[in-house]
């Protein structure tokens, strides 16, 4: 067992990867409090000090998809000013989360999970609606600077930018990651692309 003492935060967030990366490769039922520990390494008594139950730990991932999302907002936001290349580096962005940390998908997409807790699928759906609500801003910001086109209507834009994601998320995951996430993202951007600056 490992006895490195790590500070609080450290320690929580290798946690939640290890969750991530154990609902990635394996049922749900095996997301218990003492599988965790010991993929860690840790004794159980470790774990219960960071997160008392495991509903503690998935309201954390919830957090931790909310943090990766708006990190990912406000690093394209800096990168550029063009609102074109935002949205398509947030895009690859996005991809490229759900990639790396495969049990995103899992999470967002199971009804095993969530079940009856109300307050999560909230915290889920405000989580999604802010995200939407940032993608508009930037559809808006693009059209102010005549890079995207007027007359298209910024808040179903936002909406049609997610779903070029989350359905390929959700082939990716059911095909065990066959499903060619890159390539759909890649042609979903061209689709996308052409409808915002086509005159």
């Amino acid at each position: 067992m490992s006895t490195q003492k790590l500070p609080t935060a450290v320690r929580k967030e290798q946690i939640i990867e290890t969750v991530l990366r154990i609902l990635g490769d394996n049922d749900i039922k095996k997301l218990k409090m003492t599988y965790i520990a010991e993929n860690m390494g840790l004794a159980p008594s470790a774990l219960y000090r960071h997160f008392k139950s495991r509903d503690a730990i998935l309201s954390a991932i919830l957090e931790h998809i909310r943090t990766r999302l708006y990190l990912n907002l406000e690093n394209v936001r800096q990168l550029t000013d063009n609102a074109v290349d935002r949205l398509r580096e947030l895009l690859f962005r996005h991809a490229r989360m759900i990639s790396e940390q495969q049990g995103i998908p899992r999470i967002v997409f199971s009804d095993e999970l969530w079940g009856q807790k109300r307050e999560r699928r909230q915290k889920m759906y405000r989580i999604v609606t802010g995200y939407l609500a940032e993608i508009e801003d930037i559809v808006r910001e693009g059209q102010d600077k005549g890079h995207i086109r007027k007359n298209i209507d910024a808040h179903v834009a936002a909406k049609m930018f997610f779903g070029i994601v989350q359905p390929a998320a959700l082939l990716w995951h059911m095909s065990e990651r066959q499903f060619d996430l890159d390539k759909h993202i890649a042609d979903g951007w061209s689709v996308f692309l052409e409808m915002l600056t086509r005159k």
